[in-house]
């Protein structure tokens, strides 16, 4: 502690942010003021760690401190703030979404972003106004939060986004959620597409079954069976979100040849799994008799 008391006074930017990261990571109380001192910290990535280091260690009064940062004159600390602020929880919806509005392109689509993380329903309106935004960016990712908050306003945005290699991955997401059956086709032609990522085609294949479609569950067994582990991990995941109780059998396969490391994304699924299935039950109580007898 004492340490990194004496880091935050360092001649070097990089170690001060590093210093005011790992102060919020320990909940330094008595580094408080020494964060809200470092939001005119003369390096960028210092201040902003200091930002987000005080909303972690102080919840309440940290937000007292960070909320006037949304009318900053500096970009990154208004982008700093609608992200420590969300992080905060639901309570803060009102105040970033004062940030739609912001001068900055990152900034609102942060905002936007933020509010469809958090659920606020209520702040809707003020979102879909975004999907006439000057930029390309803010555009897709307010439609992307409608679709969070179960609004269609946006699918037409996110069904052009399907074609595009950078934004196809959310786009499916976000149709999915929205159960938009105009974009079955596409999304089908998407999971199908042999050249690109299996990341991809698994959310395209959600998004089907999302959408009644039978066919995108042999993708995601596919997928399940895959050698990327990236790919299967997440396979697994959504085998366990959508409630794919035929595809156990393939978590146990695929689970015997997996890294320890890869465990918790097994337990997961079959934790959501167990009640709809005795195979998933009895899977993971083996799995976990297993792992404590190591």
């Amino acid at each position: 502690m004492e340490g990194l008391l004496v880091l935050a006074e360092d001649s070097d930017g990089a170690v001060r942010a590093t210093a005011f990261e790992s102060l919020g990571m320990l909940q330094a109380s008595d580094a408080i003021d020494i964060l809200a001192a470092a939001f005119d910290d003369p390096h960028p990535a210092a201040r902003q760690a200091a930002v987000l280091a005080l909303g972690r260690m102080a919840p309440a009064s940290g937000a007292e401190t960070i909320a006037p940062l949304l009318d900053d004159p500096r970009p990154e600390m208004r982008f700093s703030a609608v992200w420590t602020l969300s992080s905060l929880g639901v309570a803060h919806a009102s105040a970033i979404a004062s940030s739609l509005s912001d001068e900055d392109p990152e900034v609102r689509s942060l905002a936007a972003q933020c509010l469809g993380d958090l659920e606020a329903t209520d702040r809707a309106d003020e979102i879909a106004v975004l999907l006439d935004d000057i930029s390309e960016q803010v555009r897709f990712d307010s439609a992307r939060a409608l679709a969070a908050l179960g609004d269609a306003r946006g699918a037409p945005a996110l069904r052009a986004a399907l074609a595009r290699a950078d934004r196809a991955y959310p786009a499916a997401i976000g149709l999915g959620d929205l159960g938009d059956r105009r974009s079955h086709g596409e999304l089908t032609r998407l999971a199908k597409h042999r050249w690109r990522s299996p990341i991809v085609r698994a959310a395209a294949a959600r998004a089907r079954v999302r959408l009644g479609d039978p066919e995108g569950m042999p993708i995601i067994r596919r997928i399940v069976r895959s050698w990327r582990i990236e790919a299967r991990q997440y396979a697994v995941e959504l085998v366990g979100e959508l409630g794919l109780t035929s595809l156990v059998p393939d978590l146990a396969r695929a689970f015997r040849r997996s890294r320890k490391a890869e465990l918790p994304v097994y337990e997961t699924a079959l934790e959501q799994l167990a009640s709809q299935s005795p195979e998933a039950k009895a899977l993971l109580a083996s799995i976990r008799s297993a792992d404590h007898a190591v």
